[in-house]
């Protein structure tokens, strides 16, 4: 009983993930076609932008290293090294799995769970903030262009309406956490009580985008697939992950960071966000639609994927503190 009290959140996670496979349905109802996970989203960066001073958010625009860290894996190295290691056995796999493996390592972090994992661990949230704002505003034109260059077909026509994804990013990012800094001082956010009751807030509210993110693998209709040649490619995204993890922590280590930095590295460089890499996909399959299915699953299954090993680890850098983990 102890180790389930300690372990809550773990817990919580599979438990949610038994639900959505068992009863898929009902994540979809809660979800309302998107709205509750935007609320959601808007509610942790209100939560984030009243634990934050406002001087930590400007001192993280100096974090340099950290910054060019995490943007240098995400969107440089894990593109590279997914194409060079899908390009050899591309033509083994069905066609719309190949572009559903580039589809990952060619989108940013993540909006929301990089963030708060990285708060929950004692890392630098705010520069994590940054990170992953910066990053899906980059991504946005930098995303669609490395899908095409890995699928090399510079003819592909992938249509995304940038100021469509700066307002909404503006809508559920900035402007709850611009409003949350604005009442900072005129809330007891010091109080321990009030930093309690935040951080169940924001556990909660990941718990339920986790949740729907089940929801969606199980309710997505893949078609006809050959599973045998499926499979494989699905499973090892868990190593693969995990692999990333081990690679951000290294070039932390590089690049000296402390531990608060580290912890940030940890979080936002190997994550992959599902909020962009849907709309391109779909872009991209546009004349073929019977791949769109096939194509998503890579990164319906690699999101839960992150974020049950982001609660695992959080949990455990949180629990221990140490300076070298």
């Amino acid at each position: 009983m102890q180790f389930l009290r300690s372990q809550w959140f773990s817990v919580a996670m599979v438990g949610l993930f038994v639900l959505a496979w068992l009863w898929p349905q009902l994540a979809a109802a809660i979800g309302l076609g998107g709205f509750t996970k935007h609320a959601a989203i808007m509610l942790i960066f209100l939560v984030s932008g009243l634990s934050l001073r406002l001087e930590e958010s400007i001192r993280a625009l100096g974090a340099w290293r950290l910054h060019m860290g995490i943007q240098g894996l995400n969107l440089v190295l894990i593109p590279l090294a997914c194409w060079l290691l899908v390009r050899p056995v591309a033509d083994t796999l069905p066609e719309g799995l190949v572009v559903g493996l580039y589809l990952p390592a060619a989108v940013p972090t993540t909006i929301t769970s990089c963030v708060i994992f990285t708060q929950f661990a004692g890392g630098n949230t705010a520069a994590a903030l940054l990170n992953a704002v910066a990053g899906n505003m980059a991504g946005v034109f930098i995303s669609p262009l490395l899908l095409i260059l890995m699928l090399g077909a510079s003819d592909v026509q992938i249509s995304l309406d940038p100021w469509q994804v700066f307002a909404q990013l503006g809508l559920i990012v900035l402007l709850p956490f611009a409003l949350g800094q604005l009442l900072h001082n005129r809330l007891p956010t010091r109080n321990p009580k009030f930093r309690k009751i935040a951080g169940q807030i924001n556990r909660s509210c990941i718990l339920l985008i986790i949740y729907l993110a089940f929801g969606e693998l199980f309710l997505r209709d893949i078609g006809e697939v050959a599973w045998a040649r499926v499979l494989v490619p699905l499973v090892l995204l868990l190593p693969a992950h995990l692999l990333l993890v081990l690679a951000s922590d290294a070039v932390a280590k590089l690049l000296r960071l402390g531990r608060a930095d580290r912890v940030a590295m940890l979080f936002c460089a190997p994550q992959k966000t599902l909020s962009l890499g849907v709309p391109m996909a779909t872009a991209v399959l546009a004349s073929r639609p019977e791949l769109l299915g096939l194509a998503l699953l890579p990164i319906l299954v690699y999101h839960p994927i992150q974020l049950l090993f982001g609660g695992i680890l959080e949990e455990r850098l949180r629990r221990f503190r140490i300076s070298d983990f």
